[in-house]
């Protein structure tokens, strides 16, 4: 087993490219989001900076504990400290507030659409091999916080 649990940096790519998609779908076949309008628009700014607080306040934990956030490379410790203690993935719950996010913020539907499609891959491409990696290496002690710790929220 290598020492990481990718080879392939997973969650950007999923989020990254349902972004791009969705500005892509929205400007070649518009799908409007019901009640579009200011007080949706800001709400949609809302979700996007809740969505990129989260992932940077899971981003400054990994920075402090010492370890890699990129599942590319060999994960050296189990965080369960700040928003570690009540979501085991907030940087996907991060990218996935945002994308939502984005819906509302352009009036478009196909952001939200496309959440669900990309928390089902991350989780299937990403989130269950990152699993089974920490199981290996930390046995245990992972098992323990994965027990206590919902996986999304």
């Amino acid at each position: 087993m290598s020492d990481a649990s990718s080879r392939f940096l997973w969650p950007p790519t999923i989020f990254g490219g349902a972004a791009l998609a969705g500005l892509a779908l929205t400007r070649l076949a518009p799908l409007a989001l019901p009640g579009a309008g200011a007080l949706m628009a800001w709400t949609g700014y809302g979700l996007i900076a809740l969505g990129c607080a989260v992932a940077l306040a899971a981003e400054f934990v990994f920075w402090r504990a010492g370890t890699n956030t990129l599942p590319t490379r060999p994960t050296t410790t189990i965080v369960a400290t700040g928003i570690y203690r009540v979501t085991r993935n907030p940087m996907y719950l991060g990218m996935t507030l945002a994308l939502v996010g984005m819906g509302p913020a352009l009036g478009s539907a196909w952001f939200v659409l496309a959440a669900p499609v990309c928390v089902y891959a991350v989780t299937k491409l990403a989130i269950e091999r990152e699993e089974a990696y920490l199981a290996a290496k930390f046995g245990a002690s992972y098992l323990a916080y994965k027990a206590r710790v919902r996986r999304w929220f």
